[in-house]
């Protein structure tokens, strides 16, 4: 009777439609979407990617002919990526989101902590720029993109499960309870350790912390500012109590006084010591060929005026600016759509992140609406972080202008989190049309 019954367990694990009961029962979702996504969102996306692939293309012909020998290589490999990229965005458009909740939150973060580690293992001794990579096969791979995602998903679950003790009035100790079957019992215990907004808090810094930590130590220093300024963001959203942000602030200002004041004190930071340096001595003549980047971007922007030079006829992409498909293709807007056009590029961000925001707020459930919201704040810290490099009011980072800077992880996983979004959509009360 023993040997049977195991026989059947089996069977059944075995059976499709019984994983999926299963599945289903786990995660609480029925894996796809009812009903119509939005389209004005999908239309932004579509337009932001139109115009950002062609601006692409005319920043980089000129020096991908010099270095690849194809003025059409970068744009080909961006198609490419698209392609990938909007097969994940209506993939993502049809699964339910909710499957990203519960039990997938914790195996994200324990997947992406490992990548990250066997990233930093990867590249032991190579060289500090390319430390951020690795590689399958041929393909280079950027793990840090997908950890931008994960971050957003673990932030949102997390967030979602300490809502009580979060929002608890100051030194209340909050009962947690569970939902049967939605924990495992090492989360149940884990949780169970935040009962007061304190302790809450500390879970969730601990979380964002190590992703912090360990793109930092991958030489990434733009994807550990943007992974702290993310976490840091949602949990403002969520309702987590201010008082707790205070030190926060007071430190990262402090830090920021610091470097400022006494930029000497970064000096085993590498490349990123000399940007700093650079930014803060500008006019320092020992400076001026790690400025060149920076300043030819600047030409690009002067000479733009009001209406640009007209598609194509950029002089500062023509070899004067290093690599400008990648973090100034924004300064290559400027000289050939002018001002006009750069307002224009800034618009159509401005209708993403609003519309995304439309969509958080009229969700039915508060997962939904984070992950939402985290998206459209990766999306808006990047254009915001860019756009102040390239015009000098920040340090060099290296941060993407997204849609528009060639990068396949970056462009696909993009596209994916955009899915994410219209699949929120289906369930929210926003008017689709």
């Amino acid at each position: 009777m023993k040997e049977k019954a195991v026989t059947a367990k089996k069977r059944n694990f075995m059976d499709p439609v019984a994983f999926i009961k299963y599945a289903k029962a786990h995660f609480r979702t029925n894996f796809f979407q009812k009903g119509s996504f939005d389209v004005v969102f999908a239309c932004i996306v579509l337009l932001l990617f139109t115009v950002g692939v062609i601006t692409m293309y005319s920043a980089s012909y000129a020096y991908a002919g010099y270095n690849e020998g194809d003025a059409n290589h970068f744009f080909v490999s961006q198609l490419k990526n698209a392609a990938l990229g909007f097969l994940g965005m209506a993939v993502m458009s049809k699964i339910d989101y909710k499957i990203f909740n519960g039990r997938f939150a914790p195996i994200a973060y324990i997947t992406t902590m490992a990548v990250l580690i066997y990233t930093l293992i990867y590249n032991l001794g190579k060289d500090t720029e390319t430390s951020r990579w690795i590689y399958i096969g041929s393909k280079q791979i950027q793990p840090s993109e997908f950890a931008k995602f994960t971050l957003i998903i673990v932030m949102a679950y997390m967030i979602c499960v300490l809502k009580g003790p979060l929002r608890a009035a100051k030194g209340k100790r909050v009962k947690f309870t569970p939902e049967k079957d939605t924990l495992s019992g090492v989360e149940t215990k884990l949780f169970g350790f935040a009962r007061t907004p304190f302790s809450a808090c500390f879970l969730l810094a601990v979380v964002a912390f190590s992703y912090f930590a360990l793109v930092l130590l991958e030489k990434h220093y733009s994807a550990a500012i943007l992974f702290m300024l993310m976490a840091i963001s949602m949990a403002w959203l969520s309702g987590t109590k201010k008082v707790y942000f205070a030190a926060l602030f007071a430190v990262i200002g402090v830090v920021v006084l610091a470097v400022i004041l006494k930029p000497e004190i970064i000096e085993d930071f590498g490349f990123a010591t000399s940007r700093i340096m650079c930014w803060l001595d500008k006019d320092n003549p020992e400076y001026i060929e790690n400025r060149r980047q920076t300043v030819n971007g600047l030409y690009a922007i002067g000479s733009g005026g009001l209406f640009g030079v007209g598609l194509g006829n950029s002089k500062q992409k023509q070899l004067y600016i290093p690599e400008p498909q990648n973090d100034f293709v924004f300064p290559v807007i400027c000289e050939e759509f002018g001002f006009i056009g750069a307002a224009f590029v800034i618009i159509l961000f401005a209708a993403l992140i609003c519309r995304g925001f439309m969509i958080a707020t009229k969700c039915k459930d508060m997962f939904g609406s984070l992950v939402v919201m985290g998206v459209m704040i990766q999306v808006a810290l990047q254009v915001i972080i860019n756009i102040s490099v390239v015009t000098d009011l920040l340090p060099n980072t290296g941060m993407a202008l997204p849609f528009f800077s060639y990068g396949g992880t970056a462009l696909i996983v993009l596209l994916a989190e955009m899915g994410v979004v219209l699949s929120v959509s289906r369930n929210s009360n926003v008017e689709k049309e």
